[in-house]
């Protein structure tokens, strides 16, 4: 039979405010998806994706799906999409996926292959210019580049 350890964390003294507190130690694998109200610490295996307040994942810890948090912090190995306000990644940390972030914070010396993008820089779609008609197109040529063959 599953267990879970839940803490419950006090207000003035917990760093999520009054939530709870989901640990899944170094012997548990996960095969599926985890959606927590709260904080979440992995120390070990999860295969699937994982939403929740705050995510820590533990030195030990291998997780492999997308992680949707509001903060989060890795220390261990994570491989997919992370999507989070706040994202720390530890000099131990490996991590192979793309990291979609409002703040981002590596260390030297941890492993990340993928995209980091700002959330809040995101690439606007490029319409094309109105075409030009008549007269306008042979009285503005700036920013073309035409070859000339001097005969």
């Amino acid at each position: 039979m599953l267990q879970k350890f839940v803490k419950t964390v006090s207000s003035s003294g917990g760093s999520n405010q009054g939530g709870v507190l989901s640990v899944i130690g170094p012997d548990v694998r996960i095969v599926g998806d985890i959606l927590s109200q709260g904080e979440l610490h992995v120390d070990g295996q999860v295969e699937g994706d994982i939403t929740c307040t705050t995510l820590v994942v533990g030195e030990g810890a291998r997780i492999s799906g997308e992680v949707t948090a509001e903060h989060t912090k890795i220390f261990g190995e994570l491989k997919g999409k992370i999507n989070a306000a706040v994202v720390t990644i530890a000099r131990s940390a490996r991590v192979l996926g793309d990291v979609a972030h409002e703040v981002l914070e590596i260390e030297a010396g941890a492993f990340v292959e993928g995209q980091c993008i700002h959330r809040a820089s995101a690439p606007k779609r490029l319409e094309a210019p109105p075409p030009q008609t008549g007269s306008e197109g042979a009285k503005s040529n700036k920013g073309a580049v035409a070859a000339e063959n001097p005969a």
